[in-house]
């Protein structure tokens, strides 16, 4: 309505007002309607609003209502004739907006003037993607964007719904990435409500349609190497407890023989053959008489198929002659026991019952076997045998592979016993989830990833997460660039951020960047670096690639031996060198020679003073010649001294002489007796050492400490001693060893009668 209509409404609305109380005098209070007081209302955009107006002082059956607009046409207003009045404002009615309410009977009316406050919902402005069919794969991200108005300046709070249902963390966002994630696909909805304070909304959805990506098969548990016994065909593991497909499919297998580097053993491979069921159920079938080993890998293929390969695994084949008695128990009754037993002859046992007259003497085998593995789950164990005499004839080679029964474990890499998966639940450990916070069962992170639902976090995911500064950048991932968000300098390319945002790299930022040779220099600079090793005396150096930035110049008081200095700090170019300075750099190793030079006598006496107090250590310089040749050698050199101090031998010429002749006399005799020749060696330490009919050992040391006899001679004779101990045992003792004895101790009362 123009201001000229509403000009003619206002008039005609007073005129109507003065005509009525003018043309007739009995309007009065008793017989003219008074409309209920109520005259300003507030109204919801797109919200239906419904008012009964009443009069107070009669009546409503003789009254009836009608309406005038004052000051803009409005759509959609009704007004019943008893004054119900009915009203859906538009977009277009927003705001203010003022109508006459009238209450007419007969030729009375009153007017009341009502105020409608018409609030506007929220209208969104800007959305994105501008397109709300959207069809993308599970690992695709969307980034949803929107922005409302409010209308009057009024705060707009924001809230994302995924399938009616509100995302946490989204609220008072104007922006939500979704990812579908490998456990969504189909059509889902995406909405945005903005609320105002007057909690008007306005919504936004999309429509996105997730389609599912294949996932290749993930190798959950790496599967163990098997023992096949020789011309046996044997059931192993199924490979559905080893493979899983994150998608739910059904897996299908093959084998493959491969030959990894790491076996360098340079033998042929087996020939063995492997059958995989529809099931996924392995059998090894051994070639005819086939031994050795071969390397498999398996191959899970998928029904659209993607494959993953398996670890490597190696089956060994082993053999026995007596497979048919195998028994948990070591046989007693077989070829190379040492005892030819019935059934044995010397055609098919001469390890035990000789060789046959007809047959040549030659090669006897000397069987040597390790010990028993453990046990195995095809019910076996096994050792390795080897012929030490390399006669090539294994007809008395022992078993190398017995029977045993195979108990399961939590760590054999099979699923067996009650275990709920491969090592793990039932009496093992808890079975491997995705909410478990450890990596494992084929994941390529924690907890996501392979056959778990959800996609790892990475930096090129189009979402800022694990710790990035800015979106697939900053933390972990590589640098920002400028103007992009980050939290310290390595976050950014220039390596400089500046209150959370970026720099971009320049030539004059004072930090070695965007792949300059230096500071500010070389690279994308104009400016040339210069460096410690080019020869030149640049960059503030104080010499030649010295000084400055670099390493610090040779001086005559640097600490360090350098500018060919004799030694640090003097001689060359600086001072000379004083005995103070010689010493200085030599106190260590002088101290050290101080040191060894002093022990060296300590250590040499008291190895010779320990064996006097442990005779057992003494008899062992008989069994080495350089050691019973360095104590002769050591005498004969203190004999000098001893000469020089004038002190008498311990026997005389005459007493030796004695006990040499009656050794000689011995030595003559084929027929002497251990215990003569002992009596006699008694004799020669009893004369030596003073001791009684009766001694022990402690009476002998003690004796033999306190002789004269020179400490070297003392070593010598304690060892002989000991020695000689074996003589009374009821031991055999060789002739040739008791003629050693015997000429052992004459050249010891030879050495001893010298002085």
């Amino acid at each position: 309505m123009n201001k000229k209509a509403s000009l003619v409404v206002i008039v005609v609305l007073i005129l109507i007002l003065l005509y009525i109380p003018l043309s007739s005098g009995v309007c009065i209070s008793a017989n003219t309607p008074r409309i209920q007081s109520v005259n300003y209302f507030q109204i919801n955009e797109d919200d239906l609003f419904v008012f009964d107006f009443n009069v107070t002082n009669m009546d409503e059956e003789d009254v009836s209502f009608t309406y005038a607009l004052i000051d803009q046409e409005l759509t959609g207003v009704s007004l019943t004739k008893r004054g119900v009045f009915t009203f859906t404002p538009s977009s277009d009615d927003v705001g203010i907006s003022k109508i006459a309410i009238l209450a007419v009977r007969e030729e009375c009316a009153d007017t009341e003037v009502v105020i409608l406050d018409i609030y506007q919902r929220p209208d969104i402005v800007f959305f994105e993607p501008r397109n709300t069919s959207l069809q993308i794969n599970q690992t695709d991200t969307v980034v949803f964007r929107a922005r409302a108005d409010g209308g009057r300046g009024e705060a707009i709070k924001y809230e994302w719904f995924f399938e009616t249902k509100l995302v946490e963390g989204a609220t008072n966002k104007t922006s939500f990435t979704f990812r579908p994630g490998y456990g969504r696909a189909g059509v889902f909805n995406i909405t945005v409500k903005a609320t105002n304070q007057y909690n008007l909304s306005a919504y936004q959805t999309w429509f996105v349609q997730a389609s599912r990506v294949n996932r290749p098969p993930a190798l959950v548990y790496e599967i163990p190497g098997y023992l096949v016994f020789r011309n046996t065909e044997t059931g192993a593991y199924n490979l559905n407890d080893y493979f899983s497909d994150p998608d739910g499919g059904v897996l299908r297998f093959e084998a493959k023989q491969v030959e990894p580097s790491f076996d360098i053993s340079g033998v042929a491979y087996t020939n063995l053959s492997v059958l995989i069921s529809d099931t996924g159920f392995v059998t090894y079938t051994p070639g005819l008489d086939a031994k050795g080993h071969i390397y498999f890998t398996f191959i899970a293929y998928d029904i659209l198929g993607a494959s993953t390969e398996s670890n490597t695994i190696r089956v060994d084949i082993v053999g026995t002659n007596q497979f048919g008695n195998l028994t948990t128990e070591e046989p007693s009754d077989y070829c190379g026991n040492m005892v030819c037993s019935p059934g044995e002859d010397c055609n098919t046992c001469p390890f035990d019952c000789g060789r046959c007259k007809e047959d040549d003497v030659g090669c006897m085998p000397n069987w040597n076997c390790t010990e028993w593995s453990p046990c195995m789950p095809a019910n076996l164990m096994t050792r390795n045998c080897t012929d030490l005499n390399l006669c090539d004839d294994n007809r008395s080679m022992p078993d190398e592979v017995r029977a045993c029964r195979y108990t399961a474990t939590c760590d054999d890499g099979l699923k067996n016993g009650i275990e709920e998966g491969v090592d793990c639940g039932g009496p093992c450990e808890a079975c491997p989830t995705c909410n478990d916070t450890i990596q494992n069962q084929g994941e390529s992170g924690i907890d996501c990833g392979g056959p778990c639902p959800e996609i790892c976090p990475s930096c090129w995911d189009k979402i800022q997460n694990q710790n990035e500064s800015d979106i697939d950048c900053g933390g972990p991932c590589e640098a920002c660039g400028g103007n992009r968000s980050c939290l310290k300098n390595k976050d950014c390319k220039s390596l400089r951020c500046e209150y959370l945002v970026c720099t971009f790299a320049t030539c004059n930022d004072t930090i070695k960047n965007q792949g300059e040779g230096g500071i500010d220099c070389g690279g994308p600079c104009p400016k040339f670096c210069g460096n410690c090793t080019d020869g030149l005396m640049n960059q503030n150096e104080g010499g030649v690639d010295c000084g400055g930035f670099c390493k610090p110049c040779p001086s005559c008081d640097d600490g360090m031996k350098n500018q060919n200095e004799w030694l640090v700090d003097c001689g060359g170019k600086c001072k000379g060198c004083t005995f103070n300075d010689f010493f200085r750099a030599y106190f260590i190793v002088i101290i050290i020679l101080i040191i060894i030079l002093g022990l060296l006598p300590l250590i040499f006496f008291g190895s010779f003073v320990y064996m006097l107090l442990n005779p057992e250590k003494a008899r062992s310089v008989y069994e080495s010649d350089a050691g019973f040749g360095f104590l002769i050698e050591m005498n004969r050199i203190f004999r000098k001294w001893r000469g020089f101090r004038k002190k008498k031998p311990v026997l005389t010429p005459d007493t030796v002489k004695g006990f040499i002749g009656e050794f000689t006399e011995l030595g003559n005799r084929r027929d002497l007796k251990d215990k003569a020749l002992y009596e006699q060696i008694s004799r020669v330490y009893t004369a030596l050492l003073g001791l009684p009919e009766e001694f022990d050992d402690n009476i002998f040391n003690l004796k033999l400490r306190a002789s004269d006899i020179p400490l070297f001679m003392k070593v010598l004779f304690c060892g002989f001693y000991k020695k000689s101990e074996i003589l009374p045992l009821a031991t055999f003792v060789a002739p040739e060893q008791k003629d050693d004895m015997i000429v052992e101790l004459k050249f010891l009362l030879g050495e001893l009668m010298k002085g």
